[in-house]
């Protein structure tokens, strides 16, 4: 089959390819990022091309090289396999779940978890409650933002490296100093401790992205099987005085996928 207009068969092409949602969470009605390549040769249009969260198809705006645009159906289920199909069938399953909730650990809906939780209208919420750390952090200042005793996945427990932690972040100004610890019945120090360093710039610009740490750079010692619940604690403490405004949403541990 040739390409429409050009006379180039879908065998000469680019393979099309797709890596992830840059938001898994994006609302429904909203604009949906899917990162991946060749798109635009691909020729994904607003009438050409397919994007199907579960059954239930969504109307892509745009395809550029790298990025495919599409409004999430107003009926799009949390928990759905999402696949992008090409005029020539060419059919690709998008990594991980469409707003995946399984093996949720924090979404800040109820409890105490964190004494930054809130519903502002900025950034604005992505699923309910959300974290906003917003304040001048002095190095080496301990800041909890997120802990808890929680119930982990028997399998993650046993085998880290198989799964990974996800979350929603968005960052209002950069996170460019300091350091965000991430721990699993950790320390602040090296036990079962991931540190998040700014050695660059992290800057979503005012979005909402997904975000992930494989499990098994946060864990390494083996967590006790024996418990029903392990500390959580997700803390800034690190070097240099970071001015702030960064929020969170939607913590969870799920396999990992290629």
């Amino acid at each position: 089959m040739a390409l429409a207009g050009t006379g180039i068969s879908y065998a000469q092409l680019p393979s099309l390819s797709v890596s992830r949602m840059l938001n898994e969470y994006t609302p429904a009605g909203e604009t949906m990022v899917i990162l991946g390549s060749n798109f635009d040769v691909h020729k994904f249009t607003s009438t050409n091309g397919k994007v199907l969260f579960g059954d239930t198809e969504g109307k892509i705006i745009r395809g550029t090289k790298d990025s495919l645009y599409v409004i999430v159906p107003a009926s799009a289920r949390p928990g759905v396999t999402v696949k992008v199909i090409s005029g020539a069938k060419i059919e690709k399953t998008v990594p991980y779940l469409y707003q995946d909730n399984r093996n949720i650990i924090f979404d800040f809906e109820s409890g105490s978890t964190s004494p930054f939780s809130t519903k502002s209208a900025t950034p604005g919420p992505i699923s309910g409650k959300y974290v906003r750390v917003k304040q001048e952090i002095e190095s080496w200042a301990v800041i909890d933002f997120v802990q808890g005793n929680v119930a982990l996945p028997a399998e993650a427990v046993k085998d880290p490296d198989a799964y990974v932690l996800k979350f929603e972040v968005n960052t209002l100004k950069p996170f460019n100093a300091n350091m965000i610890k991430l721990m699993i019945d950790g320390d602040y120090h090296q036990v079962n401790t991931f540190f998040w360093k700014t050695h660059q710039t992290f800057d979503t610009n005012g979005k909402w992205v997904t975000h992930s740490v494989d499990l098994n750079k946060i864990v390494n010692t083996p967590l006790k099987e024996s418990l029903s619940k392990h500390k959580i604690k997700f803390s800034f403490h690190g070097n240099g005085l970071l001015d702030a405004d960064m929020a969170f949403d939607n913590f969870r541990i799920v396999p990992k996928e290629d």
